[in-house]
């Protein structure tokens, strides 16, 4: 771990054209990802709470080797832009999707003209964010996924074939978000969602 930091940090020191704001939103996302760790998790489980707008896909890739982990990182970026009009075209997009979650353990969700409302639990210990659904979305009456706090973001992330099997339940045609996770086999996570802000 601290060897892709460092790794990291190098990458970034090597670069002359970030802008002194690149450089903010960087510390701002490493100093929140300490600090969550560092709490065990209860940084985002007490954060998480309020209305998050969303401002595009989220895309979050796992694998075994280290080298393609921070070449995912980079996939990843690619793939949030190719799923930008596949969301757009089911009506997500910013203005018409959000999330809020209640101190209660409440939710109400905007996906589009659909709106989606349960209750949720978060596992600070392993950023498990489960929605339990009040009226079924197709198969769905629960969904698992992760929620990840970096700076002033939230990405709400979930496996591959439960975010497809949402947006199918939401009336959806998902053959394009299926090419799309059917080309990542070598990683042994695909998780596929939305990056919010406050």
């Amino acid at each position: 771990m601290k060897k892709t930091l460092l790794l990291l940090t190098l990458l970034l020191a090597g670069s002359a054209s970030l802008r002194a704001q690149d450089w903010k939103d960087a510390l701002s996302k490493v100093a929140t990802a300490a600090a969550d760790k560092a709490t065990g998790g209860k940084l985002t489980q007490l954060a998480v709470i309020g209305t998050w707008e969303y401002s595009g896909p989220g895309i979050k890739l796992e694998s075994d080797d280290t080298l393609s982990e921070l070449g995912g990182s980079a996939l990843s970026s690619g793939l949030e832009k190719r799923l930008e009009p596949v969301y757009t075209a089911i009506g997500i997009k910013p203005g018409a999707c959000r999330f809020t979650f209640g101190k209660e353990g409440d939710f109400q969700a905007l996906l589009g003209n659909r709106t989606l409302e349960g209750t949720y639990e978060f596992d600070a210990s392993t950023h498990v964010m489960t929605l339990h659904l009040n009226k079924a979305v197709g198969k769905l009456g629960t969904l698992n996924g992760h929620a990840y706090l970096s700076g002033t973001q939230m990405q709400l992330v979930f496996p591959s074939e439960k975010l497809l099997e949402l947006v199918s339940g939401l009336g959806a045609k998902v053959s394009s978000l299926r090419s799309l996770t059917s080309a990542l086999d070598k990683y042994k996570s695909i998780a596929i969602g939305f990056n919010f802000s406050k």
